[in-house]
């Protein structure tokens, strides 16, 4: 079991290390702030919001961090640049947290881009995401912004039900690479339920075959799940979000975008446990983790 043909490629962006063999390297949590629907905001397009909320959900997030040994990244959700604007000046004052900027809309995405190397932070800053329908202007604002991390999301139709994701990887890697593109994350796209057994086997094939970092948002398999909520009970509704999230990590995933960061508390300790009993495996080859790492954190 993860035995991988390729080493593994092991990134440090803004003080948080991600990927690696499991059991090695801490399972990194990206959590999503602004995102459509988050009752926070009440003006998106203006980037109006609740600050003291949101400093909360930070701060619960960094106790989670605390508490288990899983870093967090905060997944910043905008609908335009200039609500961008304000909630990166925002979350890089009250956190030191490396930000995952998800501009809704490609232009904007470039606009913020420009915004963030401006302001000093383009290094704690990884892009969701490029994508096989990504244009030209976006990987010219990435070279010129000086981005260096970014997420690979394989979204595209010919391979949603396909686990090898290598001919989307083999044509935008070198697309990103000599846009100054140093740190790849990919994110194998989670839909529904089907597509999620679908995703976690495309992440060991990654790793296998390139090494990246990999993960995905396996929160969204819920979407599809209609009845859910219908018909069966509250603590199985919070059981079954508990393994989804874990399910990534469980096939190796150096990371998990796992929905709104006010769950933090609520998912960190499973994916922090998975963590916790795949660390001695890495004992097995005589690595021993350091001493932040959950298996000395959650006991």
């Amino acid at each position: 079991m993860f035995d991988y043909t390729v080493t593994q490629k092991t990134y440090t962006i803004g003080g948080v290390q991600i990927g690696g063999e499991p059991g090695q390297t801490p399972t990194v949590m990206v959590g999503s702030m602004f995102y459509n629907g988050d009752k926070t905001v009440s003006a998106p397009a203006k980037g109006v919001f609740d600050k003291p909320t949101a400093e909360q959900q930070l701060k619960e997030a960094e106790e989670a961090t605390e508490a288990t040994g899983l870093p967090s990244m905060v997944d910043l959700v905008a609908e335009n640049h200039l609500a961008a604007q304000k909630y990166l000046d925002f979350v890089v004052d009250v956190t030191s947290m490396p930000v995952v900027l998800d501009v809704v809309s490609e232009s904007e995405a470039c606009e913020a881009l420009r915004y963030a190397s401006d302001a000093g932070v383009i290094d704690r800053i990884v892009l969701n995401s490029l994508n096989p329908h990504s244009g030209s202007d976006l990987y010219t604002a990435i070279k010129e912004a000086g981005l260096k991390s970014t997420i690979i999301l394989t979204h595209e139709t010919r391979y949603m039900l396909k686990s090898d994701k290598s001919p989307i990887l083999d044509d935008i890697v070198p697309k990103a690479e000599a846009a100054g593109i140093e740190n790849i994350l990919v994110d194998t796209a989670v839909l529904d339920i089907p597509t999620l057994g679908i995703t976690a086997k495309a992440i060991d094939i990654i790793k296998d075959k390139y090494g990246y970092p990999c993960g995905c948002g396996a929160h969204n398999a819920l979407s599809s799940w209609k009845r859910l909520k219908e018909k069966y009970s509250k603590d199985a509704q919070t059981i079954v979000k508990g393994v989804t999230n874990t399910i990534p990590t469980i096939i190796g995933a150096d990371f998990v975008l796992y929905g709104p960061i006010k769950k933090a508390s609520s998912y960190y300790p499973a994916v922090a446990m998975v963590d916790a009993a795949y660390s001695q495996l890495m004992m097995e080859k005589r690595i021993r983790p350091d001493r932040s790492h959950p298996r000395f954190r959650i006991g």
